[in-house]
C-alpha cells in the first residue's frame, strides 16, 4: 500500500525556499502548502518558521530560519535545514516540488477523513440511519477547502459577464436568478441566488410555510419546465403539505380537502382531477423526518444531489429552530446551524431558503433586532424577508393585505411589496392594491406598489 508521502519533494520544496524566498517560485510555494501537507514533525516545524517569516516581510534563509526555530523548539536538529539546502542545488522544479507535496497532504487528509467515517459506522452510540448520514457529510468534506482559486484581471471575466447579460436578455425581464413565481417578490429580488441563504421570519400563523410552498409550487411543479427542488419539513408531515398543495394549485378551499367534501360535485372532483395531473409532472423531493441534526440535513441533501444527477433548483428548511446541533447555548447553536445552511448553500450552489420564528407577542412591524435566537441569523444571511400584516390581530378578510418586508437583500432592493392573503385556499397571489389607510389616520403618500428604502 502507498506510503502517501513524498519526502524527497517536503525537502526540495523546504531547500529551494532557503535557497531565495523572494523569488517567484518561493512565494508560489509558500502560498500553495500548508503546515499539514508536510508528512513528519521536522519539515512543518521548518515550513511554519519560513512562513512566519514571510507573513512578517522578512527574508527567510538558513540564518533566520534557524534563529525563529531555536526561539521555538531549542531541541530541534538544526542540521536538517543544512541537508535541505544542499539536497537542493536551485529552485527550478520548486513549483512542481510544491504541487506534490500539496498533492500528498490532500490525500493523506482524504485517508483521515474515510478512517474517521470508519469510526462513526462502527460508533453504538449513533442510531444505524444516523451513522450514515454522518458518513455521508465526513466523506463529502473531502476537498472541500482544496480549490485552487487564481488570481485573475477583471477584464478576464467579461465574456462570462456577457454571457449572463445575453441569458436575462433572452428571459425577458429583470429575473436574474431563480424566479419565485411572485411579480412582486421577483421585482425586489431579481430571483433568487446561488450561494444564498434566504430567511423568511414572521409570527406563527402569519403565512411563512404556505409561502415558501407556493414558490415551491410554481418551481417544481407547475412551471412548463419543472425544475427539482428539495424541502426539508421538520414540523409538517408529508401528507399535510400534499393537502395544502392541492387546496392551492386546485383553488379549493383546504377545509373541503380535509373533510373530503370537495367531492361531493362534480365541479369540485374535476378541480382535484386536473391538480392530480398536474402532480404527475411534480419534482418537488419532501424530507419530513423530524428532529434532524444539522449534518444529516447536509448529507441527505448531498445524496440526493447524487440520486437526481444534479443540484436542486432551491432547498427550503421549515423551521431554522428546529435543526439540531451543537452549541453551548441557544444561541451558539442557532449561529451555528444559520453558518451551516449558508455553506449547504454554497456546496450546493443553489438558494437556501430557512424559514424562522419570531415571538408571538412583538408588536407592530418586525425589524432586524427581532430574529429570534440569534444575531448570527442576520449576519449569515444574504436576504432576511419578514411576513407582516396589520390585521393579524383581528379577522384576516379579502380585504387585508401581507406585507412582504425585505429588511436586508444584499444584492438587490430593501423596502416592502404586498401580497394578498388567501390562507383559506393556502396560497398567496400577487395584487396591485396598496393597503387602505386605518381610520383616524391621516392617508399615507403611496404612490407605488414596491415601497423602497
Amino acid at each position: 500500500m502507498e506510503a502517501l508521502i513524498n519526502f524527497q519533494a517536503e525537502q526540495a520544496v523546504i531547500g529551494g525556499v532557503l535557497h531565495d524566498s523572494g523569488s517567484e517560485n518561493a512565494l508560489y510555494a509558500i502560498e500553495t502548502c500548508k503546515p499539514d501537507d508536510f508528512s513528519v514533525r521536522e519539515t512543518q516545524i521548518a515550513w511554519r518558521a519560513i512562513q512566519a517569516l514571510s507573513a512578517r516581510g522578512r527574508y527567510a534563509d538558513i540564518i533566520t530560519v534557524t534563529e525563529l526555530i531555536q526561539t521555538r523548539e531549542p531541541a530541534y536538529e538544526i542540521t536538517y535545514l543544512g541537508e535541505c539546502y544542499k539536497n537542493t542545488p536551485s529552485q527550478a522544479n520548486l513549483k512542481a516540488y510544491a504541487n506534490i507535496v500539496k498533492e500528498y497532504g490532500q490525500l493523506r487528509r482524504a485517508a483521515g477523513a474515510l478512517n474517521s467515517a470508519l469510526a462513526v459506522l462502527h460508533n453504538k452510540s449513533h442510531e444505524p440511519a444516523e451513522r450514515i448520514n454522518l458518513v455521508l457529510s465526513e466523506v463529502g468534506s473531502i476537498g472541500a477547502d482544496e480549490t485552487d482559486q487564481q488570481i485573475t484581471n477583471l477584464k478576464d471575466h467579461q465574456a462570462a459577464l456577457l454571457q449572463h447579460l445575453e441569458e436575462i436578455t433572452k428571459k425577458g425581464g429583470n429575473i436574474t436568478g431563480l424566479s419565485t413565481g411572485f411579480e412582486n417578490l421577483d421585482y425586489m429580488t431579481g430571483g433568487l441566488r446561488n450561494g444564498d441563504l434566504v430567511i423568511v421570519a414572521a409570527r406563527p400563523s402569519m403565512g411563512k410555510t404556505t409561502l415558501v410552498l407556493n414558490m415551491l409550487e410554481r418551481i417544481a411543479i407547475t412551471n412548463n419546465a419543472p425544475q427539482w427542488a428539495l424541502f426539508f419539513s421538520l414540523e409538517m408531515p408529508a401528507q399535510q403539505i400534499l393537502q395544502k398543495v392541492y387546496a392551492s394549485i386546485s383553488s379549493t378551499p383546504l377545509a373541503k380537502i380535509l373533510n373530503a367534501s370537495v367531492m361531493e360535485d362534480n365541479n369540485g372532483f374535476a378541480r382535484i382531477g386536473n391538480a392530480m395531473e398536474l402532480m404527475k409532472q411534480s419534482r418537488l423531493m419532501v424530507d419530513d423526518k423530524g428532529g434532524q441534526h444539522l449534518t444529516q440535513i447536509q448529507a441527505r441533501a448531498k445524496r440526493m444531489a447524487i440520486k437526481q444527477g444534479s443540484n436542486p433548483a432551491v432547498i427550503v428548511v421549515d423551521y431554522l429552530q428546529l435543526i439540531r446541533a451543537e452549541g453551548e447555548s441557544q444561541t451558539i447553536r442557532i449561529g451555528n446551524v444559520s453558518a451551516g445552511l449558508k455553506n449547504l448553500a454554497k456546496l450546493m450552489n443553489c438558494p437556501v431558503v430557512a424559514l424562522s420564528q419570531l415571538n408571538r407577542n412583538l408588536t407592530g412591524k418586525p425589524t432586524l433586532v427581532n430574529l429570534r435566537d440569534s444575531g448570527s441569523i442576520e449576519q449569515d444571511a444574504d436576504m432576511v424577508i419578514f411576513l407582516h400584516d396589520e390585521d393579524y390581530e383581528g379577522q384576516r378578510d379579502e380585504h387585508s393585505l401581507t406585507e412582504i418586508i425585505f429588511a436586508k437583500n444584499r444584492m438587490g432592493k430593501t423596502g416592502s411589496t404586498f401580497l394578498q392573503p388567501e390562507l383559506h385556499l393556502s396560497r398567496f397571489t400577487d395584487t396591485k392594491r396598496l393597503p387602505a389607510p386605518k381610520e383616524h389616520q391621516p392617508a399615507k403618500p403611496l404612490k407605488k406598489l414596491y415601497q423602497l428604502d
